[in-house]
């Protein structure tokens, strides 16, 4: 009973709470209690962070929501090995990973076809060049 009070179930969250979460109606009241208390803190700082980042927000949740189980699982790994890096990879993992953003669609689509299921992010089988597709 006490953790339904510390993370309600989708009935109990207020209406501002409810269209801020709305991308996970579909499976809140199976989040664990602590999944769901955070959701609830970003919810509550949610009014208050620049608009950018709000449609940042909303689309991450809607494209999680859309994940397979399996495809959740695989995500929740890479960040758990992305973690253990040491701070200075990760931050030049954050820079390749801009750099690929501002590429023009059909490179990033050529990046996609050349690396092929189970490639490493980060790792381009030895290319430092970020605008040319790995080997």
């Amino acid at each position: 009973m006490l953790a339904q009070a510390a993370a309600p179930g989708w009935a109990q969250l207020s209406p501002s709470e409810k269209n801020i979460l709305a991308p996970l109606e579909r499976e809140w009241d199976q989040l664990d209690p602590e999944r769901r208390q955070r959701w609830i803190g970003l919810a509550a700082r949610y009014p208050n962070l620049p608009p950018d980042r709000q449609q940042r927000i909303q689309q991450r949740m809607r494209e999680w929501s859309s994940l397979s189980p399996a495809e959740r699982e695989k995500a929740r790994e890479r960040y758990r090995e992305l973690r253990k890096l040491p701070p200075e990879q990760r931050e030049a993992l954050r820079k390749r990973w801009l750099e690929y953003q501002q590429l023009p669609s059909e490179k990033r689509e050529q990046f996609r076809e050349n690396r092929g299921p189970g490639a490493t992010p980060g790792k381009d089988r030895g290319s430092d060049d970020t605008t040319k597709p790995p080997r």
